[in-house]
């Protein structure tokens, strides 16, 4: 039998080159899972149980909380100008990073989820008033403080007092606005 030592280096090339491009340049980030489609069991019940997530484990929380806004961009990929192939990826410390691939550029927003204002002032919908423009959800940082952090191609190109989430109709952004609150409370201890 093969040294746990020798087991242990297989097992990391294997996740290291399986996880391929997606991995941020950086940090300890872990990608937003997938929403897996349930297979039709003979217990409801125990299938719950067996997918229920702690209530002490946050991390879990949150990340299993981003599903459906990956999902939203997934889904809007091709249908709103600038958003490409974009991956969420969260850090143990609760720091979201939204990857965005599109022509032949990475832009990446960076925040912690802490940062975040979890009361409902610290929301605004964006309108899509006219022609052209796209739906969007609007969330400030604590104090309005400039911690929201824009990159492009690695570099910082901005850093704002909120983050902005658009995609292509307002029925996305109706999904998507319960799930920020939520993740953000979670990350706040809330609930």
């Amino acid at each position: 039998m093969k040294s746990p030592t020798a087991f242990a280096l297989s097992l990391f090339a294997l996740f290291f080159f399986a996880c391929g491009n997606d991995n941020p340049p950086e940090g300890n980030y872990a990608q937003v899972p997938e929403n897996e489609q349930a297979a039709p069991a003979g217990d409801p019940m125990s299938d719950l149980r067996s997918r229920a997530i702690s209530e002490d484990d946050i991390y879990g929380r949150v990340s299993q909380s981003l599903v459906p806004l990956q999902e939203e961009y997934r889904n809007a990929n091709g249908k709103l100008p600038g958003v490409g192939k974009v991956t969420i990826f969260v850090d143990e410390h609760l720091t979201m990073l939204i990857k965005n691939e599109v022509d032949g550029n990475v832009f990446e927003t960076k925040v912690n989820l802490k940062n975040l204002q979890s009361d409902g002032k610290g929301m605004r919908l964006v309108p899509d008033l006219s022609p052209g423009e796209f739906p969007g959800l609007r969330i400030f940082t604590v104090n309005n403080e400039p911690l929201v952090e824009t990159y492009k191609n690695g570099e910082l190109i901005s850093t704002d007092d909120y983050l902005e989430i658009f995609l292509p109709a307002r029925e996305n952004i109706e999904r998507i606005t319960p799930v920020m609150v939520q993740t953000i409370k979670i990350a706040h201890g809330e609930i």
